[in-house]
């Protein structure tokens, strides 16, 4: 097989497929066959069969092994011509692209020439087992040998409408260009998880970018060596798209043509050619800098031109007029925006004390006869900055808004003008936005949301005299950047005033942007606060509101009161649910183990049930036979197991209870009574109902710290055709697992209500210092890297418990 063209290759996602790649493909094929270049691009992908790779560490280093050699066989087949690829990773396989090259054996990173990352997690959210988190602290230490190599990155989010991995995570410290889908060029829209692989104009964008970065001069063709040429590309594409859909390379200095009409413009003009003659030489409208001013907007309609604005030294005079002989392109500065009518529409604003030519005197717009052709606008804005620039400090802090009431918050523009700026300081999740015009019909206005750290990073809205908002606008990669400040840039009607409102933006959309950003601290704020529980079950005394009151404190200290409220609900929600399910579910339950275990045994349901009463009354047997499951399977299938089998266990209380109120009216026969008190004295651990409490707790934390075991047992059972055995389980959850399987299916984690001695108090005391430290994690720079800890930890808690019920007290109390 021969293979000819320049490669890329397609890595998927999480659960993603080869067939990903199609789209990005199929327009690749069909630019080279229409523009007949005289290269084309050959497309790999592979298949990881849609491995679980952002729930589950133990399968990313084997897919890193994997596209190493894939790579190496890709190249192998150019027979040395091609010495690297182009690396396209969907999600996780952006990551994976990047392991790949710094991870995987016998790799280096200039195996690769530029790699395209599409909503890939660079911070994941969850991080569930420790082989995972080991990952990506070994790839963020190699990581400047991509930098090294001259490779360049683009990591390409999508925005609002992605909620699997959020604007921020797909912010790269090590990319050249970190860019949301809504600040590219011509694409301006946020794309979901899946939509940023097939969205046309983003597809369009990714490979004009490739074409335009292939050096025609090398024999074969093939992605150009100098990283200054590949960032021009990528930057012009992603970023700028001023003068069309293939890279232009701008000159530095222009000379103008003599015989061009030169027209002075006052420092704020609406230029048009409306009812104007056709021309045969270019205009040039002159505006002049630095005159009761320090910034300069203009802002072009329907201007074709490629090379359109300059600034020069005037120093010379025709027919009264200054004008120059030759400037100092800008246009490379410019940037194009959406318009409201799908017109063509470049904009630049010019810092009067950045241009650092000497002696500039004026700024020129070029207009060639070509242009004239359409209906041509030219907005001219010059001002001072700080007479244009408002803020929402100090209005946001009025009763009215800290109680959610709404009120008028307007900010009035000034007629003539093009741009103003809102800064929106202490806002970092939502706002809404409406804008009207009094004294204008008909008008329209652009509105950029910005988010100062990141170029890459704003959004667009467009208002019209039909739908002036509110509109709504998240601030999406803000969150833990406390030094960063979003703004508003707008492009206004310089005929129109215009009237502002902002406000703070809905409950339900600032508890969804708050859910966005902090839903990973939950975990941890949920097992704190089970394991708080069993402390002060272990030992129930007067230090019962110091605890909660320290409690209370940390909260505010590392800003999760919010989480913590949430995580007291869910924890409680559950605890009914499982007390539904407890009440009415128990003998549903029942049912389902029994005929599980007469299929896995073909016994029949009046065996298997007798069966599975017989395994309740022998727990040691039960724990034996799951634990030998575990070496044959994966310690989280033990775990979940027992998990299940905890829950027939507290629908056996629940009977038990039912029993001792039915039996309550039978305490007056004096043989009942002998009964009773035969009974309970079998009974060391207090009524049926507090052991029921107890165990619900202990249910609870058993449940939540199971969560991490999911991800393992779906992939056990995905390729349990292929494997029974799980090997690449992590040994750290699975010895968690063993511990927590047979302490609970043995029956001895039992919170001892009465013990008041000093060893009960120590253990309450080592249980509520981990609850704290766990609540700690909450306030580290990158809170989900310790997920993976909690199950340890929980195993470690629940052997101390075990011990405390299992040793006689009265040795050391």
């Amino acid at each position: 097989m021969h293979f000819s063209g320049i490669p890329v290759l397609f890595i998927p996602g999480n659960a993603g497929s080869h067939e990903q790649v199609r789209s990005i493909a199929s327009v690749s094929l069909r630019k080279s066959l229409k523009k007949k270049t005289p290269f084309h691009f050959d497309f790999f992908t592979v298949s990881f069969n849609k491995d679980y790779s952002a729930l589950y560490g133990g399968v990313l280093m084997e897919q890193t092994v994997y596209v190493s050699h894939c790579i190496k066989a890709i190249l192998a087949l150019y027979k040395g011509k091609i010495n690297n690829v182009v690396l396209i990773g969907h999600s996780m396989g952006g990551i994976v692209a990047k392991g790949a090259l710094l991870l995987a054996p016998n790799m280096s990173a200039s195996f690769a020439s530029m790699i395209i990352n599409l909503a890939s997690p660079h911070t994941p959210s969850l991080i569930l087992d420790s082989l995972f988190a080991n990952y990506y602290y070994e790839l963020e230490k190699q990581m400047y040998k991509i930098k090294d190599a001259g490779v360049k990155v683009v990591s390409i989010g999508g925005g609002p409408r992605d909620i699997l991995v959020p604007a921020a995570q797909t912010f790269d410290h090590i990319a050249d260009i970190n860019v949301l889908s809504t600040s590219i060029p011509v694409v301006w829209k946020s794309t979901d998880h899946l939509s940023i692989l097939w969205c046309k104009q983003l597809v369009f964008v990714i490979v004009r970018s490739l074409f335009d970065s292939v050096d025609h001069m090398m024999k074969p063709p093939q992605i150009t060596s100098d990283p200054n040429l590949k960032m021009q590309s990528l930057s012009y594409h992603f970023l700028q798209h001023t003068s069309g859909k293939k890279l232009y390379h701008y000159a530095e200095k222009v000379r103008f043509e003599a015989d061009g009409e030169w027209i002075n413009v006052p420092q704020q003009y609406v230029w048009s050619n409306k009812n104007m003659i056709k021309k045969s030489s270019n205009i040039y409208l002159v505006v002049e800098l630095f005159q009761k001013s320090d910034f300069l907007t203009i802002d072009a309609i329907n201007l074709q031109n490629k090379d359109w604005l300059f600034v020069c030294s005037a120093f010379k005079k025709q027919g009264g007029k200054q004008i120059c002989e030759w400037g100092w392109n800008l246009t490379n500065k410019t940037r194009l925006l959406p318009d409201p009518l799908y017109r063509s529409r470049k904009t630049i604003d010019l810092d009067l004390k950045k241009i650092k030519y000497p002696y500039i005197t004026h700024a020129i717009v070029k207009i060639t006869p070509d242009d004239l052709e359409k209906h041509l606008i030219v907005n001219f804005d010059s001002y001072f900055y700080n007479n244009r620039i408002e803020s929402t400090k100090n209005r946001f802090l009025h009763p009215r808004y800290l109680f959610g009431f709404r009120g008028p918050n307007l900010i009035e523009t000034v007629k003539g003008s093009v741009r103003y700026y809102i800064t929106l300081p202490n806002i970092i999740d939502v706002i809404t936005i409406e804008l009207k015009s009094p004294n204008c019909l008909k008008h329209y206005a652009i509105v950029e949301l910005l988010e100062s750290s990141n170029i890459g990073s704003s959004q667009s809205e467009i208002f019209t005299n039909t739908d002036d908002g509110p509109k709504t606008l998240k601030i999406q990669t803000l969150y833990r950047r406390y030094n960063d400040t979003a703004s508003l840039r707008l492009t206004l009607e310089p005929e129109c005033i215009y009237t502002v409102n902002i406000q703070p933006g809905g409950i339900i959309d600032k508890i969804s942007c708050r859910i966005r950003d902090r839903w990973p601290l939950l975990y941890m704020a949920i097992i704190s606060l089970l394991l708080l529980f069993v402390s002060m079950r272990i030992h129930y005394n007067s230090d019962t509101l110091p605890t909660i009151a320290v409690t209370i404190i940390l909260s505010f200290v590392f800003n999760v009161t919010y989480e913590m409220c949430i995580a007291l609900c869910i924890i409680g929600i559950s605890a009914i649910g499982v007390c539904c399910s407890v009440v009415f579910l128990g003998s549903v339950a029942h049912g389902i183990a029994v005929r599980f275990l007469a299929r896995a045994i073909t016994f029949s349901v009046t065996w298997s049930d007798w069966l599975l009463n017989g395994l309740n009354q022998l727990p040691l047997i039960t724990t034996v036979f799951i634990l030998s499951l575990i070496p044959t399977t994966c310690g989280a299938l033990g775990v979940l197991i027992s998990v299940f089998l905890y829950f027939l266990k507290l629908t056996r209380m629940y009977e038990d209870y039912l029993e001792d109120i039915l039996m309550a009216p039978l305490q007056h026969f004096d043989w009942f009574k002998r009964l009773k008190i035969r009974i309970k004295s079998e009974e060391n651990d207090g009524s049926i109902s507090e052991r029921i409490y107890d165990h619900l707790i202990l249910f609870l934390l058993c449940c939540f710290t199971a969560i991490p075991a999911i991800p393992s047992v779906l992939v056990w059972a995905k390729n349990f055709s292929y494997d029974m055995r799980l090997s690449t389980e992590d040994p750290v959850l699975m010895i968690s697992w063993i511990i927590i399987a047979a302490c609970s299916n043995l029956g001895i984690v039992q919170i001892s209500l009465n013990h008041k001695g000093y060893r009960s108090l120590i253990l309450a005391n080592i249980l509520r210092f981990t609850s704290w430290v766990i609540l700690s994690t909450t306030a580290a720079p990158r809170p989900s890297f310790y997920q993976w800890c909690m199950p340890p930890i929980i195993a470690a808690g629940i052997t101390l418990v075990t011990l405390n019920s299992l040793i006689p007290h009265r040795q050391f109390s």
